[in-house]
């Protein structure tokens, strides 16, 4: 064997160690992905992130009510209150956050709903037509997005997909199957084939 094909050879096996140790085969069980069904991404178990749009009611008060957008920070500008951290809970969660501030100084037991009318983007890059950020649909699997982004290259290798995931402020890669679900933020990685 040559240097070069050694070397190749060598370089070719660390990245197959890579991908493998460090990625888990999509789907996962519910409880490994933070949702209380992989194909729902409006449930309670939702964490909410930069770009989510929402849809705060206050009973009795309309001027506390409307439509919020999590800013990059992951705050949202909130009457009375100001900057509401919301990156990371659930509905519920900003909610309660936004139900105890209030009644803490200025409403007795306010009634407060919190909704997701426009989730985040996800993204798509490397072998695919038209790479970049694309609103997302719910229920949208590999498969879906892909197409949403113009298919696969002629050097695509369709099978090595890879979806990073935020999880606890931590990004997480995972090997992804065509009908894997793709949730609000992730990132599709659409690999190069070798050869």
């Amino acid at each position: 064997m040559t240097r070069l094909g050694f070397l190749f050879a060598a370089a070719l096996s660390l990245a197959a160690c890579d991908l493998i140790s460090t990625d888990v085969e999509l789907p996962l069980a519910p409880q490994q992905i933070g949702l209380t069904s992989v194909n729902t991404t409006s449930s309670a178990q939702y964490r909410l992130g930069s770009g989510d749009r929402l849809a705060i009611g206050v009973f009795g008060h309309p001027d506390l009510s409307g439509e919020f957008e999590v800013d990059g920070s992951g705050e949202i500008a909130f009457p009375l209150l100001g900057q509401v951290q919301a990156r990371g809970h659930t509905l519920e969660e900003l909610t309660a956050i936004i139900t105890d501030d209030l009644n803490r100084d200025f409403i007795v037991d306010p009634r407060v709903s919190v909704e997701v009318l426009n989730f985040r983007p996800f993204y798509i890059l490397g072998q695919v037509n038209a790479p970049g950020s694309y609103p997302y649909v719910s229920g949208l699997n590999v498969r879906q997005a892909v197409a949403i982004a113009g298919g696969f290259t002629r050097r695509a290798d369709q099978s090595e997909v890879v979806i990073v995931r935020e999880i606890d402020d931590s990004d997480i890669k995972y090997a992804a199957t065509p009908n894997a679900p793709v949730l609000p933020g992730d990132t599709v990685e659409v690999r190069r084939r070798l050869f």
